[in-house]
């Protein structure tokens, strides 16, 4: 059975027959492929802990008749902090979700490897608002290095550049997911799908996509900035999917108040 070797990150897996699984990897050698972990819910199992979720290995792989198999797992890197914290865990569920729904399968595409790679590393030891910005700047990242890139610099119907801060307060602007980037005051009634939003947030997103890797957790945003470009984002993401996303809903959730424990008496 031929054989060869691929460096991966495990973007997901889920239950296949009484002992195996089946493991989806984004591969820098050779794009998204799925691989059959063979007896790995067995405890004896030599793969076990070694394919979890956002690991990064060296994969020995074994041509199947339908599911390349698993042969060995070299772990490269465990991203052990992204599963210590649910947050943390939810935005790598994030990153990897978009890797997994954009990507086609046996297409190599290193970019989109590296970006998937330094965003995890990033997520392992954030905190709550730099994982967020983490976050958005890969989704931005990803979106246009697949050519999906929103144009928010100026009105994609007039090429009006956005307002500069200072003076009297901007207008509304608006976002549209159909046309592709921001529209000015003037143009919004073209879409009545458009999302309304603040000039400064779609500065904010043309800036995070300006921002070379490993400087945007420094970024310091105000928490309902962040919150409504996160939402454009996903608007932006969805629409080209033509489907709605899990992973936001999760992160929504996860960030909700938690009810106080009550009193025992």
């Amino acid at each position: 059975m031929p054989v060869y070797k691929a460096e991966g990150i495990v973007l997901r897996q889920h239950a296949m027959g009484e002992a195996d699984r089946a493991i989806t990897l984004l591969t820098r050698e050779y794009g998204k492929l799925r691989a059959a972990a063979r007896g790995i819910r067995r405890t004896t199992s030599r793969l076990g802990g070694r394919v979890e979720p956002f690991t990064h290995a060296q994969f020995l792989l074994a041509k199947g008749k339908t599911l390349d198999v698993i042969a060995q797992v070299e772990v490269l890197e465990a991203f052990a902090g992204l599963r210590a914290d649910l947050l943390r865990s939810a935005y790598a569920a994030y990153v990897a979700e978009l890797a997994d729904r954009f990507l086609p399968e046996r297409d190599r595409h290193e970019s989109a490897f590296t970006l998937v790679r330094d965003a995890l590393a990033a997520l392992a030891g954030a905190g709550e608002e730099e994982a967020e910005l983490v976050a958005l700047w890969f989704a931005l990242h990803l979106a246009a290095d697949l050519g999906y890139r929103p144009e928010a610099e100026t009105c994609v119907g007039c090429g009006r550049p956005l307002p500069r801060e200072g003076g009297r307060p901007a207008e509304a602007w608006a976002f549209s997911p159909a046309f592709g980037g921001a529209l000015c005051p003037a143009c919004a009634a073209r879409d009545a799908d458009a999302v309304r939003t603040h000039p400064g947030v779609l500065a904010t997103c043309a800036y995070l996509l300006r921002l070379p890797p490993g400087r945007e957790s420094r970024l310091r945003i105000a928490v309902g900035e962040r919150r409504e470009l996160a939402r454009l984002v996903q608007v932006h993401l969805e629409y080209r999917l033509e489907a709605k996303l899990r992973a936001p809903f999760v992160i929504g959730r996860l960030r909700e108040p938690q009810p106080k424990a009550q009193r025992a008496w």
